[in-house]
């Protein structure tokens, strides 16, 4: 198992390299994205700048497409001929003659449609697509936009400058041409419309998790049976992790000249049309194995399971079950919109996807995190492995106030013992955020030595600046820390920055402490105007205020037990005249309004069966850790402190996975409790020092500013 894990791990780090750190190809993709920039300033007196991705997008993908078709352009134009009189212009059997899952039947390209009619060409050239190919260019209503470009005479010319794009799969494969629709996009979100997109994943971190939920797995790495395997990946984008997935396995295979090796069949789901489209376009033109040259495999579409939905509140792939599963869903996404269907299914408990309870309506991280947990296979179906990128709240947002909400959440996949790792990634290296992230890899059929177990692995210190910036990208993971994260998750462990610990180490109960009401009751009529700012009191009539007042003012100035006062309260209201207000409104108003908080405990109020009453201003909440008896922890950190404390029995852990016992139980993860290390403070004289050695530089440079 070993053998197989170094060299997966070695793999993923090479091509992480070849993807990630190669700048040379990185300033080649960019110089692809500038040029089509440039098409789309070329039309900015037809099109506004607010509508390029209406030409950008559509146009890339429809070269994509072209390209992909050429080599076999020629075999299926003949295909047409001899055919089209029985298979009419819609059959998969032109698959045969394209080698791939999609066709198309005209002689038309980009460069031939000719300069008089360009639009009635293109729009016969866009319809000779196969169904599937066509839906996706759909997407982009190009119709109105080449229209206004033909009233203008600029289509002709745009097209010819889309087709000199050199975009077939031998120039810039699969996943570099996902990294130029997505720069097209963070482009498009930068100069124009701040929420074009969200957080797109970047190349190194997406190679990062696909080796972390392969490692191990030497079945996928080694069958040579033609075994299949099922990835999903609940907000697909523009397909980048499916296509690195997908990548890896076959240069794995390719290594290993297998004559039938395993199979990857994606699966996933996007909300947005135009990403999802992207998205789709790339898994319609690649093939399942290139090197097999099968009929099958060449004319297999890989897009067919590429949704277009919103996961959260349509499930397409209900109770479909995969063996891995990815995603880096947007950070902080609220989930209103959803709302209602989110809600519904969480009504229906755990035969839903959302039955551990609903986060804050601010951030769907933990609804994006069930939704893959309920995608995934149980040990006894095989077992799945997952990668999920997240901002830090799920770690630690939500509390025990009601038993549910993201606490519940991580104590229900703790309980399922399906949290294998999690990777403090380092900052900076997404394109728009520079925020903390953590890569959260679960496993729902762990090894013995790590059941009941979750490690953490803290790579916050690692990343190398880049040479040049990509949006709030400034560093990489480089190749040598991929390694050494894989490799950490292997082993299990690494001196400082991995722990492997029990899953209860992340669990607490949050025990209601108590401590008793002391109080008096001082009589004040300077005071008196503010019992009718009560509403109850308010109630009185004039003469019975009178009368109130008169039975008061004996006891001006006074002190008297608080107990004392609720015995004799009636004798108060019995003195007035059909009494508008009932006893326990009288004492509730004299109490707020006479009441003085003392620290005698002679006057500790009791209830009328002799206990204590406890002062809700002092009530506590203190976490208890979760293996730790809740008698032990109160004699060590509470009593003696505060011995009048006492534990408020009364409050349980009840809700959907409450066990009935004394406190609530919580979860909150912190990397920063095992990972931190303190650093001596430098010696204050030694920073004077420094201080005073600069203070000549310092006045000079001021001489120079005020002698000008």
């Amino acid at each position: 198992m070993v053998h197989f894990t170094v060299e997966l791990s070695q793999k993923v780090v090479e091509k992480g390299d070849q993807y990630t750190m190669d700048e040379i190809q990185k300033k080649s993709n960019l110089d692809y994205v500038n040029e089509i920039w440039n098409i789309a300033d070329y039309v900015r007196d037809v099109i506004p700048r607010a509508d390029y991705n209406k030409v950008v997008l559509p146009f890339v993908l429809l070269r994509r497409l072209e390209c992909a078709l050429e080599p076999t352009r020629d075999a299926v134009c003949a295909a047409v001929a001899e055919h089209e009189a029985d298979w009419g212009r819609e059959s998969d059997n032109y698959c045969q003659y394209s080698g791939k899952a999609f066709y198309n039947v005209t002689k038309f390209r980009l460069n031939n449609l000719g300069a008089s009619d360009t639009y009635e060409a293109l729009d016969s050239y866009i319809n000779g697509f196969s169904k599937n190919a066509r839906d996706i260019l759909l997407k982009f209503e190009l119709e109105s936009t080449c229209k206004k470009l033909q009233d203008k005479g600029m289509l002709y010319s745009v097209c010819q400058k889309f087709a000199s794009l050199p975009f077939d799969s031998e120039t810039v494969s699969d996943r570099d041409m996902s990294d130029i629709y997505e720069h097209l996009i963070q482009r498009y979100g930068d100069e124009i419309a701040e929420d074009a997109e969200d957080f797109m994943t970047p190349k190194d971190v997406v190679r990062l998790c696909i080796g972390m939920i392969f490692a191990n797995d030497d079945e996928l790495m080694s069958s040579d049976t033609g075994i299949v395997r099922t990835l999903y990946d609940q907000t697909c984008g523009t397909g980048g992790f499916i296509t690195d997935a997908l990548d890896l396995l076959n240069e794995w295979h390719e290594d290993k000249k297998m004559k039938a090796p395993a199979v990857i069949v994606p699966y996933g789901e996007e909300l947005s049309d135009v990403t999802w489209a992207m998205g789709k376009a790339n898994l319609l033109i690649r093939n399942v194995s290139d090197s097999a040259k099968d009929v099958y495999d060449q004319t297999k579409d890989l897009s067919a399971h590429i949704e277009n939905a919103d996961t959260l509140s349509d499930d397409k792939f209900e109770d479909v079950h995969f063996d891995y599963c990815v995603s880096n869903p947007p950070y902080g996404k609220k989930w209103e919109k959803e709302a209602e269907e989110v809600k519904s299914e969480a009504a229906h408990g755990f035969a839903g996807r959302f039955g551990a309870g609903l986060p804050s309506i601010s951030d769907g991280s933990m609804l994006f995190i069930q939704n893959m947990v309920a995608h995934m296979k149980t040990a006894d179906e095989g077992g799945s492995k997952g990668g999920i990128v997240l901002s830090a709240s799920p770690l630690f947002n939500g509390d025990t106030e009601h038993n549910i909400g993201s606490s519940n959440i991580r104590r229900w996949l703790f309980d399922l013992d399906i949290v294998d790792c999690i990777v403090k990634l380092p900052t900076d290296i997404f394109f728009r955020t520079g925020i903390n992230t953590y890569l959260w890899i679960f496993n729902t059929k762990k090894d013995e030595a790590r059941k009941g177990m979750i490690q953490l692995i803290d790579a916050s210190d690692l990343g190398e600046l880049r040479r040049k910036s990509l949006g709030k990208k400034r560093k990489d993971i480089s190749e040598e820390q991929m390694k050494w994260i894989i490799q950490t998750y292997i082993d299990g462990h690494d001196d400082g920055k991995s722990e492997l610990l029990p899953a209860t180490d992340f669990m607490y109960r949050a025990v209601t402490v108590q401590r008793p009401l002391k109080m008096a009751i001082t009589f004040n009529l300077d005071k008196w105007d503010n019992l009718f700012e009560i509403k109850a009191m308010q109630k009185l009539s004039e003469a019975n205020k009178e009368t109130l007042k008169h039975t008061v003012a004996g006891y001006d100035g006074k002190t008297v037990k608080y107990n004392w006062f609720i015995s004799h309260s009636s004798d108060f209201r019995n003195a007035l005249d059909k009494p508008e207000i009932t006893n326990k409104q009288l004492q509730d108003a004299f109490i707020k309004v006479f009441g003085v908080k003392t620290d005698n405990d002679d006057d500790i109020v009791y209830d009328k069966n002799g206990r204590k009453v406890a002062d809700p201003e002092l009530k506590d909440t203190e976490k208890v850790p979760y293996t730790q008896d809740i008698n032990e922890y109160m004699e060590q950190e509470v009593y003696p402190y505060v011995p009048d404390a006492w534990v408020d029995e009364a409050v349980t852990d009840e809700g959907v996975m409450g066990d009935h016992k004394v406190g609530v139980v919580g979860t909150q993860i912190s990397f920063d409790k095992y990972f931190y290390h303190y650093e001596t403070p430098r010696d204050p004289a030694e920073i004077m020092n420094e201080i005073k050695a600069l203070e000549p530089e310092i006045e000079d440079a001021l001489k120079g500013v005020f002698a000008q």
